[in-house]
């Protein structure tokens, strides 16, 4: 059996967490993306938007890159 694979959404900055869900009124099942640097995206229908942004509450760490998902 041959499998194609095929992206869904094009660039995300360091995912974290994949989890699937079925939203309140929806008909559809969604796709949750966590990123490490504080975004959770919602992957549905066919279209990627921002579920919740809490980058402004990510602490950066040092020079090194990376992050620490604790918040303030």
């Amino acid at each position: 059996m041959k499998v194609n694979l095929r992206p869904i959404v094009s660039i995300i900055n360091l995912p974290t967490v994949l989890k699937s869900a079925v939203l309140s009124g929806d008909s559809f099942e969604s796709l949750f993306v966590a990123t490490q640097v504080g975004e959770v995206l919602c992957i549905g229908n066919g279209k990627a938007r921002t579920f919740l942004d809490i980058r402004d509450r990510v602490i950066e760490l040092g020079s090194r890159g990376g992050y620490d998902e604790r918040g303030w």
